[in-house]
């Protein structure tokens, strides 16, 4: 999301000790190290590329002769390669001195959005001496950093998404009390005919959950596959969008309800820990950068989790706590995750994630609290998108 910016790298390099960040593409392996090297997505790669950016001085740029031309726009000295003695001997110079670079790898792939260096090249480029380690906290700064202008226009979207999830809840109240048939592929489609009519673009039909739909995190009705909403049933709202424009950042959110006047002490019980756990996640994300204590991706979700532990739900959150947010819904910046994997990465200011537990009962109904969260670049941590769901909604009262 950043531009190439030498200097910023460089700075980091060295303060995070790291001799150099080597950046490799073979055909559109590495879609981290095109983005960050600004190459167009239609751009017309066949061969190898390393670009070594090391921690000061001029970088290199180890490049197949046929396709130079595609890398003018960075700077570095050229060194054009036809052969694989000629690509080796190339790496071995701009690696000269080098000890510990960085390149997009987790070790054991702890954290899969960074794992696009296949095994063959981490091997042969472990023969010049040298230690791999991950680039993950180099990545955030150029794939999951939010531009003002971005934090601006998502504005509009975060908050309309709220207000769609208060108009499909009137509309299900509306029928219900009508007596007239209403169908979770209803409320979806409601839905997206309002994105529409914003001009918004989302990548998959809303999830609309009824019961034991709603317990299956990722269910989403289809014109074929759909529950009807009936009184008494609970219900799940989870729907996402952005700007349809390349830079437009994305908004997710979830919303739950009963679809009755007063709601079953099940349900409420359910919701409140999943709340709390939500709430408990948001304060450490607030109280660390009040206090500009550091904070990774995991800590987050432990945050939540313990929550969910003590209530003795445990075993029905099946998911990380958050995602990071970028103009990619799931975006390769930090996730808020020590479940479905280990992520230790920084979180920064500039960047946006989502911070989502749920408990799941399987057969019988699902529970899922979502909001989204931006760090300013003065430290300073927004919920976007209105406010946050503090109490499960009665959809009939």
């Amino acid at each position: 999301m950043a531009k190439f910016n030498l200097e910023l790298i460089q700075t980091n390099l060295n303060k995070l000790n790291i001799d150099g960040w080597l950046l490799f593409d073979f055909r559109g392996s590495n879609p981290l190290a095109r983005e960050i090297l600004d190459f167009s997505k239609d751009v017309h790669l066949t061969r190898r590329f390393f670009y070594y950016i090391p921690k000061s001085g001029t970088p290199y740029k180890i490049i197949n002769g046929i396709e130079a031309h595609n890398f003018n726009h960075l700077p570095g000295n050229e060194r054009k390669y036809s052969s694989h003695a000629t690509l080796k001997e190339y790496l071995k110079e701009a690696l000269s001195g080098s000890k510990i670079i960085a390149m997009e790898y987790s070790k054991l792939n702890s954290i899969p959005y960074l794992s696009y260096v296949d095994a063959g090249t981490f091997e042969f480029v472990k023969t010049f001496d040298v230690e791999i380690i991950s680039s993950a906290n180099l990545i955030t700064l150029f794939s999951a950093l939010w531009t003002e202008s971005q934090y601006n226009e998502n504005k509009e979207v975060a908050n309309s998404l709220t207000e769609i999830v208060d108009a499909s809840f009137s509309l299900i109240k509306k029928e219900l009390l009508a007596k007239n048939k209403i169908t979770e592929f209803d409320v979806q489609q409601f839905i997206l005919n309002e994105l529409a009519k914003r001009k918004y673009f989302t990548d998959h039909p809303p999830i609309i959950g009824v019961n034991e739909n709603s317990a299956n995190p990722h269910y989403a009705p289809t014109k074929d596959n759909f529950k009807e909403i009936k009184i008494g049933d609970f219900v799940l709202i989870d729907l996402w969008a952005k700007l349809d424009k390349e830079d437009g950042v994305w908004s997710d959110i979830t919303w739950v309800g009963y679809a009755g006047e007063t709601i079953p002490e099940k349900y409420i019980n359910v919701f409140n820990i999943v709340r709390d756990a939500r709430n408990a996640a948001l304060n450490l994300v607030k109280e660390r950068f009040a206090s500009k204590k550091e904070l990774r991706g995991y800590e987050v979700d432990d945050a939540a989790r313990k929550i969910i532990n003590d209530a003795g739900y445990g075993k029905y959150f099946i998911h990380r706590t958050g995602h990071s947010i970028t103009t990619s819904l799931h975006g390769s910046g930090p996730h808020m995750d020590n479940y479905e994997t280990f992520d230790d990465r920084f979180i920064l200011p500039s960047t946006s994630f989502s911070i989502e537990p749920g408990i799941y009962i399987t057969g019988d109904f699902g529970v899922r609290s979502e909001i989204d969260v931006f760090i300013h670049p003065d430290g300073t941590v927004e919920q976007t998108g209105g406010a946050k769901q503090e109490e499960l909604i009665a959809i009939l009262k």
